[in-house]
């Protein structure tokens, strides 16, 4: 998929548009399959993630052709000419001049990606069981004065003429 300035129109890009969704569909499907094959134990974590990361660079790929088509339209519409645009659009190309996958990461995604390295598993988090007192309206702790009053909500001690909590700001 050469994608070179000068000689690209809308009916050009267009046409890298349905071959790109074309390989994007071809690498879900190989996810698919390849999801399938790591939970039966067939496929290693390097490969699985591998898969996932050429899904998400050819979904990429697809979003910036995707809205390169809708901005040449919306040129081509705003000039009232012809579709046909002899610029491609001035947007900055991925390296090599490609459009798909292999444009964006320079080479065989499958290489690429053997640079990354998977991280170490983590720990579960460990949760201990923590008594709140609760504190009921018949304690006797609750009125102090007979001029405050203990919140409905946070139990804060309260003026008796309160309307909200100063607190909490919660109506009494």
């Amino acid at each position: 998929m050469s994608f070179g300035f000068g000689v690209d129109t809308l009916g050009g890009l267009s046409e890298k548009l349905k071959q790109l969704v074309n390989e994007t569909q071809e690498h879900y499907e190989s996810l698919i399959d390849a999801n399938q094959l790591f939970k039966k134990g067939k496929v290693n974590e390097k490969e699985f993630f591998s898969k996932i990361a050429e899904y998400m660079i050819a979904s990429s790929a697809l979003s910036f052709l995707s809205v390169k088509v809708i901005l040449e339209l919306k040129t081509a519409i705003d000039k009232g000419s012809s579709i046909k645009h002899p610029t491609g659009g001035g947007f900055p190309q991925p390296s090599g001049g490609e459009l798909g996958i292999s444009g964006f990461i320079g080479g065989n995604p499958a290489k690429d990606s053997a640079q990354y390295v998977m991280p170490e598993p983590q720990t579960e988090p460990t949760f201990k069981p923590v008594d709140f007192p609760l504190k009921y309206k018949n304690d006797e702790d609750t009125n102090v004065n007979a001029n405050t009053k203990n919140c409905m909500n946070c139990n804060a001690v309260i003026s008796s003429r309160a309307k909200f909590c100063s607190k909490c700001g919660n109506a009494q």
